[in-house]
């Protein structure tokens, strides 16, 4: 049987060496090789570059309020959680089941905010970001909270950022990119005003 698929498979990788070597070396372009689309990006093409300082005062705005936050000292922990890191409990949250493997993948970080507590983040769609908190010392799920543009957060303080500043995005044109900040009190987040 396999004497019948010699020559086939043979001429077929001749076929296929011979394909690849084709052509020239020169610098083809998809419009080149599929003229009506040639036509139509020269007729679409943006003529005007983006700048990323168009929206800068909003930006420096956003950067400076959060770095305030982040620098005053106020939301420092004073004790990190030193004993068995609990897994997370999927009873806990009504969300957890559908992403229990993200969870427990996410798990694997350790404490990553707030001294004792693991945030674990799972995509939810173009520009969405679903994080769940959980307890790392009972393996609740204490809060979930979803933003656009992801989270800053580290494992001495108790100030998540949802949607950190960030000098590409134009926040006129984007309402839900706006950074917020939060502080965990008693596992539960509060809003920064």
């Amino acid at each position: 049987m396999y004497k019948n698929l010699k020559y086939p498979l043979l001429l077929l990788t001749v076929t296929i060496i011979c394909a690849c070597n084709s052509g020239s070396d020169e610098d083809k372009s998809i419009a080149s090789t599929h003229p009506k689309l040639e036509k139509q990006l020269n007729r679409d093409s943006a003529n005007i570059s983006m700048r990323s300082e168009e929206h800068a005062d909003l930006y420096q705005r956003y950067r400076i309020t959060t770095e305030e936050y982040e620098n005053s000292g106020n939301y420092n922990v004073a004790n990190m959680y030193r004993g068995k890191l609990a897994p997370a409990d999927e009873a806990s949250h009504t969300d957890a089941h559908a992403f229990k493997n993200a969870l427990r993948e996410g798990m694997a970080k350790g404490v990553n905010f707030a001294g004792k507590y693991t945030v674990v983040t799972v995509g939810c769609g173009t520009a969405c970001q679903q994080h769940f908190i959980v307890d790392r010392e009972s393996g609740k799920i204490v809060e979930k909270i979803e933003g656009s543009t992801g989270a800053k957060y580290s494992p001495n303080s108790r100030i998540f950022i949802l949607n950190p500043p960030d000098s590409t995005i134009n926040y006129n044109n984007c309402k839900d990119c706006a950074p917020q900040a939060y502080e965990l009190v008693d596992g539960k987040l509060r809003e920064i005003k």
